[in-house]
């Protein structure tokens, strides 16, 4: 109950923040606008190619610009240790913070698809295969969050939380094909961005919605990729404790 308590109060406190509602509502539309109107005039079917990119424009935007910085207010304004003080264990209450996140994806999610259905025309998929998408999203959401703790926990503050998330969630646009589609990109780039972790989880949200791989997941880099940010966060949560 205490939980169901927290995570009330943590989804009403996102909703009255302007920053949290830029990032991750209005800051995934307008790249949903911006990269459809560059490359959509030259790439047939642009939205519905690249929608699941879309989709994740808001788990990263909410993840990386949004958590990361609060879990760094929490961290230096004390509130976590005030949380301590008063019998709550500071990891319950980030499960808290991030369940929150968690509702306010899917809205953002919800939102980036009816703006795409009557912008775009874009023909809404079966909802057998939404769900499986939607389970997928969340799952693969989870690094970003984790992603978030080890920014959050580890920054002093949080303009140096928004400056370490910020340049991390912009790279990950570009090496995902996000940004700029895989296609044009060559040379070593286009190697790091073909065994990018975040580009085996996009391919297979694509292929989700599509049945098109744009890379075959490599299963392997993307354990090992949730391997290793496991245990940074275990590692940087400890330190912080």
């Amino acid at each position: 109950m205490k939980f169901l308590k927290y995570f009330a109060f943590e989804l009403r406190l996102r909703y009255r923040n302007p920053s949290q509602i830029f990032f991750v509502f209005i800051f995934p539309l307008f790249l949903m606008f911006a990269f459809s109107s560059s490359f959509g005039k030259s790439v047939p079917h642009y939205i519905e190619n690249n929608i699941s990119s879309i989709l994740l424009y808001s788990v990263l935007s909410a993840s990386l610009t949004s958590l990361s910085v609060q879990i760094a207010e929490y961290q230096s304004g004390k509130i976590y240790q005030l949380f301590i003080q008063r019998g709550i264990k500071k990891i319950f209450y980030i499960a808290a913070q991030i369940a929150s996140f968690m509702i306010i994806i899917f809205c953002s999610t919800i939102t980036i698809l009816l703006v795409a259905h009557f912008s775009y025309h874009y023909d809404f998929p079966k909802l057998s295969i939404l769900l499986v998408f939607y389970l997928k999203l969340y799952l693969y959401s989870l690094p970003f969050c984790l992603l978030a703790i080890i920014i959050g926990l580890s920054a002093k503050n949080t303009a140096t939380a928004s400056a370490i998330a910020m340049p991390i969630m912009f790279l990950s646009f570009f090496f995902s094909g996000m940004m700029i589609p895989l296609s044009q990109l060559s040379g070593g780039i286009r190697k790091i961005a073909d065994h990018f972790f975040l580009t085996q989880l996009l391919s297979d949200l694509n292929h989700t919605l599509t049945s098109t791989y744009t890379v075959i997941p490599n299963w392997s880099v993307i354990l090992l990729s949730f391997g290793v940010l496991c245990l940074l966060s275990i590692i940087v949560y400890k330190k912080k404790a």
